[in-house]
């Protein structure tokens, strides 16, 4: 069987193209309903390739939103509702279960990285665009839909400064994150069909293994392709969710084209 990388246009399969429009209006009432509740709050920014990070200050140590003496839990655990708008944004949530909204154009979302705290399952909505999620170890276990637009998942440790922030680099008029997929001989990723059956609202589960034993699962509705890491220098894993039976294959890294290629390209 031939494989395609993310650039190709959108097939005619209807199995992956069952859109629910009624379900992606629901989740963006939530996300609007939600904002009413959350303090960390980044509304739609500019008309230019924003980049928009969680605040994470909603927590037990702001006396505002904890009042001393109250023992009763008034804040959120961090939690962070960041939107895009009509342009290729970074939206990067940090601490805290976060709620991601890309809007349209091509959007970026990472709901950590969040290094093993908890609170940590984020809920990510690509919209219009060919919109990428990037999951890494530490990082809960998270939902993400692509809605319009070949949409991508990415499995991978991020690549990082000195003092632990994510590097970012310039991309075509934009800031990308950067990750570290080769070479991972401990990391796996398994593609799991999920049954109508089930009422789970997903079309795939991608559980994320340590040495083979599975520690997250990443729940996948209208996503065409996922990344995981592999074995060996200068590869990836790479499975097109738009095939029948999807399974990993590997792929060189100089051979995966556009934004999707610049983040898994290798540093230094």
């Amino acid at each position: 069987m031939t494989h395609h990388l993310s650039t190709r246009p959108e097939p005619g399969s209807t199995r992956r193209r069952r859109r629910f429009a009624a379900a992606a209006l629901a989740a963006g009432a939530l996300v609007l309903g939600t904002s009413v509740a959350a303090t960390s709050l980044t509304f739609p920014g500019t008309p230019g390739k924003d980049v928009h990070i969680g605040g994470d200050n909603d927590n037990a140590d702001n006396p505002f939103i904890q009042p001393p003496g109250v023992t009763a839990k008034q804040h959120m655990d961090n939690t962070d509702v960041l939107f895009g708008r009509g342009n290729d944004d970074l939206l990067i949530g940090k601490l805290g279960d976060d709620t991601l909204l890309g809007g349209g154009a091509s959007d970026i979302l990472v709901g950590g990285p969040e290094k093993g705290t908890q609170p940590n399952s984020d809920v990510l909505l690509g919209d219009p665009g060919a919109d990428i999620n990037i999951w890494a170890p530490g990082d809960g276990s998270d939902a993400f839909i692509g809605h319009q637009g070949w949409d991508t998942m990415i499995f991978a440790p991020f690549v990082e400064r000195a003092n632990g922030e994510l590097l970012l680099t310039r991309s075509d008029g934009r800031r990308i994150p950067r990750v570290d997929i080769d070479g991972q001989a401990a990391f796996s990723c398994t593609i799991v069909d999920v049954p109508a059956s089930e009422n789970l609202g997903f079309e795939f589960l991608v559980r994320f293994n340590v040495n083979g034993t599975p520690v997250v699962t990443v729940r996948q509705r209208d996503v065409e392709t996922v990344f995981c890491p592999s074995p060996h220098v200068g590869r990836a894993l790479v499975a097109d969710l738009t095939d029948h039976e999807p399974e990993f294959r590997n792929v060189r890294l100089n051979r995966v084209p556009g934004t999707v290629g610049n983040i898994l390209e290798p540093v230094g």
